[in-house]
């Protein structure tokens, strides 16, 4: 970031440290443990498990093996973790911390980021959580805000009818994550697939609003068990939120695609008005943790800290 003067820096520095310190107070108060992430990723290992994510956006270093500055801290964290993990062991876990990001011309740029993990606990209550934190952090910094709600399992089953090679299942997702309708139509049209497959991902995008009518609508477009399955946990959380002061601040969405390949389950992406890009990300992840020996209940969300600051003076 550019500043125009030194009092300039010094005045956004100390707003910084204000935001930190009022979302580090929620995840104390939640009784989340501060955690340090390890800066460095292997190359190889990274980009096995998020193969959507394009390898020239990463800052690489060579050394006797290629490794990358951090690009996403779930990650590392996981990956630290998993290995020592205990039976029954439960853990609730924030950072603050960076991630990297090579934007060519512009050069590397440092994403500041808070987030959290909440390990071991495989039960709606996780969920709801979590939901509920990111809607207290979004509100601590504004009124106007929305909280949209997805479940990978409903798209992920819809993509699986279509016996898709994983290189070609990659690049549909990624047309969906820019909601590029055009596109999408384009690549789908030349598949040899049922039409009421092809009329569900022509509707994707219509297949968001308030969560109970989405779901409701969802209930006639859905035709396996995976799909269903992410229609029921979107219910469970859309009754637990039906009383909820926070009900107003929420949406669904079941074209909702994530950056990273390893969600599994329930996804949030959190937005202010008048600004495009999702101030806060994340959802369960139970898949990553057995790329690293075995499977941990997994569900968290990181917040990206410098677009939030821009997004509260908007």
């Amino acid at each position: 970031m550019k500043y125009l003067s030194i009092e300039n820096e010094l005045n956004y520095s100390k707003k910084r440290y204000e935001f930190t310190k009022e979302i580090e107070s929620i995840f104390v108060k939640n009784n989340y443990i501060q955690i340090k992430p390890s800066i460095f990723e292997d190359y190889d290992n990274f980009i096995a498990i998020n193969k959507r994510t394009p390898t020239k956006s990463m800052v690489k270093i060579v050394s006797d093996r290629i490794l990358v500055l951090r690009p996403d801290i779930t990650t590392s964290i996981i990956k630290s973790l998993i290995p020592r993990w205990e039976d029954d062991l439960v853990l609730k876990l924030f950072y603050h911390s960076t991630v990297y990001k090579n934007e060519n011309k512009e050069g590397i740029k440092e994403i500041r980021q808070f987030g959290c993990e909440y390990l071991g606990e495989n039960s709606i209550k996780a969920d709801l959580e979590i939901v509920n934190m990111s809607l207290d952090i979004l509100k601590k910094f504004g009124e106007k805000f929305i909280l949209e709600i997805g479940n990978s399992n409903y798209i992920n089953g819809l993509l699986s009818e279509l016996n898709l090679k994983e290189q070609e299942e990659n690049k549909l997702k990624s047309l969906i994550l820019r909601k590029n309708k055009i596109e999408i139509k384009d690549y789908i049209e030349k598949l040899s697939e049922s039409k009421e497959i092809k009329e569900i991902i022509y509707n994707l995008f219509n297949l968001n609003g308030h969560m109970e009518d989405v779901i409701l609508k969802a209930r006639e477009l859905y035709t396996n068990d995976l799909m269903k399955k992410g229609l029921e946990e979107l219910e469970e959380i859309s009754i637990l939120l039906k009383n909820s002061e926070y009900k107003k601040y929420t949406n669904c969405d079941l074209s909702m695609v994530g950056k990273f390949d390893y969600y599994e389950g329930i996804m949030i992406k959190g937005y202010y008005a008048n600004v495009y890009k999702e101030i806060l990300s994340g959802g369960r992840y139970d898949s990553l943790t057995e790329e690293f020996g075995r499977r941990v209940p997994a569900i968290g969300f990181c917040i990206d800290v410098d677009e939030l600051i821009k997004a509260s003076k908007k």
